[in-house]
């Protein structure tokens, strides 16, 4: 059993992470899928952190995407994840993401109880084509056009207004003070040090300024594993998936969450973001004090990846590879930003995201 410590610690963790996805059994899928959208097909289980997801084949070969979300989502939430969708197909009807599927009744979403008693949320919607982005081959081209899309996303959200915009979760950078006690889950002393010293940075220089910062709904979870690309041209990208992580934050966080999943196993991990952050900058710019903090929103992110997963990991230990799955990755991003002399680093992301230039070959 945990500690008392670490109990306190880990309630850091919103309840969206604390409640393991509850499974719902094919055969009540593929009912659901019948009874209230009129399909027939066969539901095949997919992975899912929070909730129970389905690909549901119909027999012509269409795909959908059947999700029973999390006891522990809000319906307030809920609806509005797929109210976002319906806004940004509205505003800019070339991004790709995934389009909502009505109820026969005509409902964007709906509440329907599972065989333990709790309430859940409904949505179906179109199954978006391609492979993960960290699946394929990364290229300049390709972190450049995601960079782009970035900023047309936060353009088609500007006036995207809901009443659980608002609502705190863990993911979302504003509280990642909140943190901090999670540290102690580290026991190779360098690596806590490490972590330390981005909190550090994190409340010394982007707390104070985080009402000054222009802010907007965005998506905040623009990962390798969110974006989709063409396994024949993995250059073209054909998806953005998982609005699940949407919350009203500052516009910079959702651009230091992008830039930070953009390095990849590069080699120069800057010259990855910059890609990330020169198609950023075709759309939308960043002002003179969101350029300042870029860099340490940056490494925010790489701490909260680890802190939040391996705290994850403690509450299921069962899923304990797949939580920390990505965290080999991490720190050895933070070895190789490390080992660049970061005013050169920081230098270069500035200069990044004032360029005005043609893409990449």
């Amino acid at each position: 059993m945990a500690s008392t410590a670490h109990q306190e610690a880990a309630s850091a963790l919103g309840a969206e992470l604390k409640t393991s996805a509850t499974t719902v059994l094919a055969d009540q899928a593929e009912q659901i899928a019948r009874e209230k959208y009129g399909f027939v097909g066969r539901a095949e289980w997919l992975w899912g952190e929070k909730d129970s997801n389905y690909r549901l084949t119909l027999d012509n070969g269409s795909e959908y995407l059947l999700k029973i979300l999390n006891p522990a989502e809000n319906p307030a939430m809920t609806s509005m994840h797929s109210q976002a969708l319906l806004h940004v197909e509205a505003a800019d009807p070339g991004i790709p993401i995934q389009r909502i599927i009505r109820t026969l009744d005509g409902e964007a979403d709906f509440r329907m109880t599972d065989d333990e008693g709790a309430t859940r949320g409904v949505r179906m919607v179109t199954f978006v084509p391609g492979k993960s982005q960290k699946s394929q081959p990364h290229s300049a081209i390709q972190r450049y056009r995601i960079g782009a899309l970035l900023g047309r996303m936060q353009k088609a959200l500007q006036g995207f207004t809901h009443e659980a915009a608002h609502h705190r979760i863990t993911w979302d950078m504003s509280h990642a003070a909140g943190l901090r006690d999670l540290l102690s889950i580290f026991g190779d002393e360098a690596q806590r040090r490490r972590l330390e010293a981005a909190m550090t940075d994190f409340e010394s220089l982007i707390l104070p300024r985080i009402t000054q910062l222009p802010a907007q709904v965005i998506h905040n979870d623009f990962n390798m594993e969110n974006i989709l690309v063409r396994e024949e041209n993995p250059d073209a990208i054909s998806g953005i998936i998982d609005f699940g992580d949407m919350v009203h934050a500052p516009v910079l966080f959702d651009v230091a969450v992008g830039a930070a999943y953009q390095m990849g196993d590069a080699a120069d991990p800057v010259e990855a973001m910059c890609d990330f952050l020169k198609g950023y900058a075709t759309e939308k710019p960043l002002s003179d004090q969101e350029l300042e903090l870029i860099y340490p929103a940056i490494v925010t992110r790489m701490l909260m990846r680890l802190a939040i997963q391996e705290w994850q990991a403690k509450l299921f230990p069962e899923h304990k590879e797949r939580y920390t799955r990505n965290s080999p990755t991490v720190w050895a991003q933070f070895a190789r930003l490390d080992a660049l002399p970061k005013d050169d680093t920081i230098a270069r992301l500035a200069a990044a995201c004032r360029t005005s230039v043609e893409r990449p070959a």
